[in-house]
């Protein structure tokens, strides 16, 4: 791992438990173990740490995502399914970060921060917008509205996984029931969103 990992790695962590106020560039430089001038010199400011902390967490899903297009042995809905899949298992692997995301992305007082992280969030999205485009394209998913879909994928999984109090209302769970150690409802939400996708993108025959 080089330097400049290391210190995303220890920002990332302590982004997560202190929230972006909470960290000072000085406790993530004790944490990586390199002095601030050297995150200085790598990132310029707290805030450019944490937009490539954001990259570099949503760096895997993009590269997935960007050799699905070119994949030529998938069909377009097998692609959608992995996109599903995908998305899915880093929202469950990476449930603390994606909260952080979600928290700074709801922030008024930061709009340069919050739109930067949006920035980054769709470019891996334009990948899956190309799946869907290319889909109906060579006829196989219905003339559907793509950006709107998109926001359907996404909303159907991030809506029901940002709080976990909501997530347990929404499915009639007890208290003390953890969304994110849950292994049938990470199956249940992959089942039933491919199912969603697949009733509303694919021509009937």
């Amino acid at each position: 791992m080089t330097k400049k990992e290391t210190i995303i790695n220890s920002a990332i962590k302590l982004f997560i438990t202190n929230g972006f106020e909470g960290s000072s560039v000085r406790e993530i430089a004790a944490d990586a173990k390199v002095n601030v001038a050297m995150i200085n010199y790598y990132f310029v400011s707290k805030e450019k740490l944490f937009e490539s902390a954001v990259e570099y967490k949503s760096s895997f899903l993009k590269g997935i995502f960007e050799e699905l297009i070119t994949n030529t042995t998938l069909t377009p809905i097998e692609k959608m399914d992995i996109v599903i899949d995908e998305t899915i298992e880093r929202k469950f692997s990476n449930s603390l970060f994606h909260h952080l995301l979600h928290r700074e992305l709801t922030l008024e007082h930061r709009p340069q921060l919050r739109d930067a992280i949006s920035e980054i969030l769709l470019k891996n999205m334009s990948s899956v917008k190309t799946i869907i485009k290319n889909g109906i394209k060579d006829g196989v998913f219905n003339p559907v509205d793509v950006e709107l879909t998109l926001a359907t994928l996404l909303g159907t999984i991030h809506y029901l996984l940002t709080s976990d109090t909501m997530c347990r209302k929404i499915l009639g769970k007890k208290e003390g029931f953890s969304p994110f150690q849950n292994k049938q409802l990470k199956k249940r939400l992959g089942e039933h969103t491919k199912l969603l996708m697949r009733s509303y993108l694919l021509k009937k025959k």
